[in-house]
């Protein structure tokens, strides 16, 4: 499995609009074949800070949801209402 941690800082003053566009991808992305968890989460502490956390089946499942028309879309506009943020975490669980 291929998990991402994404972490988004929206500017003052423009979280509804965030929330309104960030809505849709996050329904589409629970809906796709290879998703197995994808969850908007906001900082208790840091109000403006969110953070998207993500669970894939494997990289093609992933791949595939980056290439879907409605994320190619959707993410360039919600960049809009963003702060320039921190690199996505791309995560791989250790097994012991």
């Amino acid at each position: 499995m291929l998990k991402v941690i994404a972490t988004t800082n929206v500017k003052e003053g423009c979280m509804e609009q965030y929330l309104a566009g960030v809505k849709e991808l996050v329904e589409k992305s629970q809906a796709e074949e290879g998703n197995v968890m994808y969850t908007l989460n906001r900082v208790k502490d840091a109000p403006n800070k969110l953070i998207i956390m993500e669970i894939w089946k494997d990289q093609a499942a992933f791949e595939f949801h980056i290439q879907t028309p409605y994320f190619t879309t959707i993410l360039p506009q919600l960049r809009a209402f963003t702060e320039p943020g921190e690199p996505a975490m791309f995560l791989t669980e250790v097994e012991f």
